[in-house]
């Protein structure tokens, strides 16, 4: 199950890049965040904790890097399932697409309409933190 949200900007690209690449400018983009760390590099393989406020710390690993254009966390909460969160841009034209999304895979069972209220709970903040994102990155 996935949910997204995506706008258009005209931010430069390597801008919006390093808001992700660098975990500290974070804070500028989540409003939730509490802490985070990483224990290497913005590569593929990295593994790091996040902390939000309300939740547990958690950690992550970052499945996926392509520079200046996607990358991807993936949080395993055992036996629930797996949780990624999706961060793409898109070139269209002279503009940037900035696209979040969040998925869910439950553990050994099919999706139910109760993951989509748990999945709906962590997405609710997402479209917040992309305009936040294009904020930060344009104040570059």
């Amino acid at each position: 199950m996935k949910f997204s949200f995506e706008t258009e900007t005209l931010v430069d690209i390597d801008k919006i890049w390093n808001m992700y690449s660098d975990v500290n400018n974070w804070f500028k983009w989540e409003s939730d965040l509490e802490d985070i760390s990483l224990s290497g590099q913005f590569v593929q393989g990295t593994k790091g904790t996040m902390k939000l406020k309300g939740q547990p710390e958690m950690s992550f690993e970052l499945v996926k890097v392509e520079n200046n254009s996607e990358f991807t966390d993936l949080t395993v909460i055992p036996h629930v399932g797996e949780i990624s969160f999706i961060h793409q841009l898109i070139s269209k034209d002279d503009k940037i697409v900035v696209k979040h999304s969040v998925e869910f895979v439950p553990d050994n069972r099919l999706e139910t309409f109760e993951d989509s209220r748990f999945v709906g709970k962590i997405f609710k903040d997402v479209p917040n933190s992309v305009f936040g994102l294009v904020k930060a990155a344009n104040e570059l």
